[in-house]
């Protein structure tokens, strides 16, 4: 049996057998052989002789410009939007920490230092900048640059916070509130609480998009403003993943809406107000108006999602097919992230399940009754 982190093997002949990279194709991929010996510290010592010293020819680049050139080795593969955030992790959090610092005098504990600094920053953007930054140093170990010296590394663990969702009575507030005739965005609040859609992909829907017969719905874009060449611009890119283009069953009366909304419109997109696919922070603005008028609390527009992902559960949803409309990774992030906020249906179904005894009661309460009347 192998130790782990080890290729050393005992075969079936009964010698040692030890496989080593001795290099990579063009393709990146790994070429192996192997050594042989009659016992595991003689195909060890072997091991250590063959293995491929460490390049320090071009290991004098900087962590700076190495992570530079791997981004743009892999900027043809990657979304814009993508490329734009990996952008700004380069320049605003890697460059400014490494500066000059040469590729071959990375270690463990300077990486460590490295996620340490990021303390400020939430998990989730700390994972984000050291993935770029790990990624980058695994090419130049594949090009035996360097060792694996990021493995060991801590990152922060994240704080799990409850999804935040609209209470039943702020949700009919809102929805009071909605001028479905006179503004073009309003039906698009509508869709976001009643399909679970994200903003991009509110503004990015077309009429094509929607099948008023069917009754659904399918996400074939979403909508963004980035920044190119130092303008900000409104773009259209494809879903957020494979699994984010979708199709969506939507209720009759939103349908209907639907229908009647297209009826007035003069463009190929659902919302829009300059013929154009409608720009996320207008619908946002409009959106913030809506909660200012009915009396509700701002909360971030997210907050439509994970209201329909709330009232869906309450509703009867089964976790997998909510899982499978929010298209997350797997029905255990849907409950970890929305079973917390269901405190007032668990009210709700322990009074309903109380009521039994009170049932129960007044049946008991009868038969003695009846049996009352009927005796002697």
């Amino acid at each position: 049996m192998s130790r782990r982190g080890e290729n050393i093997y005992k075969r079936k002949d009964g010698r040692w057998e030890g496989r080593y990279i001795e290099s990579y194709s063009a393709e990146g991929k790994a070429r192996y052989r192997s050594v042989y010996a009659h016992t595991y510290g003689e195909v060890k010592a072997k091991l250590r002789r063959r293995q491929p010293s460490v390049k320090r020819a071009h290991s004098g680049i900087s962590v700076t410009d190495w992570t530079a050139h791997y981004l743009e080795l892999h900027r043809p593969k990657i979304k814009l939007s993508t490329a734009k955030v990996y952008d700004r992790y380069l320049n605003k959090y890697i460059a400014p920490f490494f500066k000059s610092t040469a590729l071959s005098k990375v270690s463990r504990e300077l990486l460590q230092s490295f996620i340490n600094s990021l303390s400020g920053l939430s998990a989730s953007t700390v994972k984000g900048v050291f993935a770029l930054l790990r990624e980058s140093l695994k090419l130049a170990c594949k090009q035996n640059y360097i060792t694996s010296v990021w493995v060991g590394t801590e990152l922060p663990k994240p704080k799990r916070r409850g999804a935040k969702a609209f209470t039943r009575s702020e949700q009919s507030l809102i929805e009071n509130t909605l001028d479905i005739d006179g503004h073009p965005n309003d039906i698009g609040i509508l869709l976001c609480l009643y399909t679970g859609l994200r903003i991009g992909e509110a503004c990015g829907l077309k009429w094509e998009d929607i099948d008023l017969t069917g009754q659904t719905l399918t996400i074939n874009r979403t909508v963004q403003r980035i920044t190119l060449d130092g303008k900000s611009v409104l773009k259209e890119f494809p879903p957020k993943s494979v699994s984010s283009r979708r199709c969506i069953p939507i209720p009759s009366f939103l349908a209907e809406l639907l229908r009647e909304a297209k009826k007035r419109s003069n463009t190929e997109y659902i919302l829009s107000t300059n013929g154009h696919a409608e720009d996320p922070r207008s619908f946002q603005y409009r959106y913030k108006k809506i909660l200012k008028t009915a009396g509700v609390k701002y909360a971030s527009a997210h907050t439509l999602r994970h209201t329909f992902s709330v009232r869906a559960l309450e509703s009867g949803f089964d976790i997998k097919t909510l899982s499978e409309i929010l298209v997350h990774s797997d029905a255990v992030v849907t409950m970890k992230t929305y079973a917390h906020s269901l405190d007032e249906h668990k009210r709700t179904s322990m009074e309903r399940l109380g009521k039994l005894r009170n049932t129960n009661d007044i049946t008991r309460q009868n038969n003695g009754n009846n049996g009352a009347d009927t005796a002697p």
